[in-house]
């Protein structure tokens, strides 16, 4: 595989990410907000400061926070494992990707170093 093509393969996963990322990033960025904001104003309806939260309220911050961030990374890594079988199955017009399995006894030229190992490209 030349740079050109390890560039193209790259770029094809980049923006396929980004396309399904972007919009997931922004719901999640609301949803935590609407989580947060109740909390906030209940304390400015009291007339307390952020400094003086309860250890009830922190914990529910926390809680929240900690929830929202573990269901993000698995979320982001749902996403990133269905943006890169969107670009392996995607072609380019100068070469294909092929996926051979480790063990595959393959009809091709032998590897670089070993004359018995099929070359992978």
């Amino acid at each position: 595989m030349t740079l050109m093509q390890a560039f193209k393969v790259w770029w094809s996963y980049s923006w396929r990410a980004s396309i399904l990322v972007i919009p997931l990033s922004i719901i999640m960025m609301v949803w935590s907000l609407a989580g947060l904001l109740p909390t906030l104003e209940k304390m400015m309806q009291s007339g307390q400061s952020p400094s003086d939260l309860n250890v009830d309220q922190l914990m529910r911050l926390a809680t929240g926070g900690t929830t929202m961030m573990i269901l993000s990374m698995v979320i982001i890594a749902a996403v990133q494992v269905f943006a890169m079988r969107w670009a392996l199955n995607s072609s380019w017009s100068d070469f294909r990707l092929k996926a051979v399995p480790p063990n595959a006894d393959t009809q091709g030229q032998p590897g670089p170093g070993d004359s018995n190992r099929p070359a992978r490209v």
